[in-house]
């Protein structure tokens, strides 16, 4: 039960995560709706009203069906169903949320080609005519952004593995891992922080996008919209600098505040994380128009470029990253090799990473715990050996009849089996663990080099004939 309260308090807000994002999709950005551009009186059109309408109704049809699948996944009594159930329930809530602008963006190309169609042939030709691009804005120089608040933040989200090397030492914490599993977790954020000065540098590369006809005013535009991606950047770095010590932190609190506190810190991180971005474009967009409000949009009708008004796919376009016709945020030009690479790439670690991941948990819990005893050597054998002990190495011996309050260091713990690095507050050591906590009784081993094991096997008859071959 408390690993699912877990799952609902970190997995259930990405639902209205999502559900505001796509409504939110909905606004007007940039002469463009739904990712078409738009024509001229297209704004008053009763079947354009209707279209967002429609939108709003599937969007709120697709959060009740995604929240109903939520509540599902939580009714299997094995966590590794569970967790699988969950990884497949974001998957189908991504792709499921977007079928109401996708079908949106095929509405308004419908509107669109019966507008063009009943224009007279010359008008159409007219309006191609008007498409002009002043190339000034493009080629000029790239205002700089500041780097020293987003560096020093770097550095602070670094400062955090480094630290834990002296704590660990320093204040030993008996459940904690080993050391370098605690190191690979607060590196790997700390490396994250580091892709934002990264991101900045490409960004700068970029060719300034052209607004208007207006080369002054492209060019201000440009420095705005550079400086607030460079605020929000440093932002971001010193979020994830915050995070990373919250990490560090829950380390040295109480076992069983852990999961709690670190759910608490991610759910904050992400919060904030997402405030910073919504307000930060809000900025953005709302300084831009200001400069942009009494010019005339040099809009070019590109729709052709833009699958389902999502991905960008043009290979006359130098641009590897363009800005999004709907919402906020850029995206990747599809059409460059590197990105159909990296882009492929991405989904095959994330797809066969995540449900890899899956099919080892249920592995894990659905593979009986096995021991048996040939030659004088003792085996604990979960699909796989995990500890085998000579009889010549056992110090003592001890047959429990019920399991001992054990908390998990690192390995599995689940309903069906514990294996791994455990420790006892009632023995008040560490454990080598490998048992199926429902199958009773369970082998305390004691070694001649000091470590001591806690075993068991899915069958009681199994066990207790085991301790009788040993101390007969």
């Amino acid at each position: 039960m408390a690993m699912k309260i877990v799952m609902a308090v970190c997995m259930l807000p990405v639902l209205p995560m999502m559900f505001g994002a796509c409504w939110f999709l909905e606004s007007e950005k940039n002469g463009t709706q739904f990712g078409i551009t738009l024509w001229n009186g297209a704004r008053e059109q009763s079947e354009i009203l209707e279209i967002k309408r429609i939108y709003k109704k599937e969007l709120k049809r697709a959060l009740l069906v995604c929240l109903l699948m939520f509540f599902l996944t939580l009714l299997p009594e094995h966590e590794s169903l569970v967790i699988t159930g969950m990884m497949v329930w974001t998957f189908f809530s991504i792709i499921y949320f977007m079928f109401p602008f996708q079908r949106a963006n095929k509405r308004m190309k419908e509107q669109k080609q019966k507008y063009f169609a009943s224009l007279p042939e010359g008008e159409i030709q007219k309006r191609e005519d008007e498409i002009l691009i002043d190339v000034t804005a493009a080629g000029a120089d790239k205002p700089q952004i500041s780097k020293k608040s987003l560096y020093a933040g770097c550095v602070f989200t670094l400062l955090a593995p480094i630290a834990e090397l002296f704590l660990y030492c320093l204040w030993p914490c008996p459940w904690l891992p080993e050391l370098w599993i605690c190191e690979v977790i607060l590196l790997s954020v700390a490396g994250a922080a580091w892709c934002f000065p990264l991101y900045l540098k490409f960004y700068e590369k970029q060719r300034t996008k052209v607004f208007t006809y207006n080369s002054q005013v492209n060019l201000q535009v440009a420095e705005i919209r550079k400086y607030y991606w460079g605020r929000l950047c440093a932002l971001l770095v010193w979020l994830t600098g915050v995070f990373n010590w919250g990490i560090l932190a829950s380390f040295y609190v109480p076992a069983q505040w852990f999961p709690w506190l670190v759910g608490v810190v991610s759910l904050v991180f992400g919060m904030a994380s997402i405030g910073a971005i919504v307000y930060y474009w809000k900025r953005m967009d709302e300084t831009s128009k200001k400069y942009l409000a009494q010019e005339c949009l040099a809009q070019e009708d590109d729709d052709k470029y833009w699958i389902w008004g999502m991905f960008y796919y043009n290979k006359s376009d130098s641009r590897m990253m363009v800005e999004q016709r709907a919402g906020i945020g850029i995206t990747c030009n599809m059409a460059k090799p590197g990105i159909k690479c990296a882009f492929i790439l991405l989904w095959i670690a994330i797809i066969g990473g995540t449900f890899g991941a899956c099919g080892w948990s249920i592995l894990e819990e659905f593979t009986p715990v096995t021991l048996y005893y040939e030659d004088g050597t003792l085996t604990a054998k979960h699909w796989k050996a995990v500890y085998q002990i000579n009889q010549e190495d056992m110090e003592q011996i001890i047959l429990l009849e019920e399991e001992p309050e054990i908390r998990r260091q690192s390995g599995t713990g689940m309903k069906t089996v514990k294996k791994g690095d455990f420790y006892s507050d009632t023995y008040r050591r560490d454990f080598k663990v490998c048992l199926n906590p429902k199958e009773p009784p369970f082998l305390m081993i004691e070694s001649t080099d000091g470590k001591w094991y806690l075993l068991g096997s899915n069958d009681e008859k199994i066990t207790r004939d085991i301790l009788n071959k040993i101390q007969p």
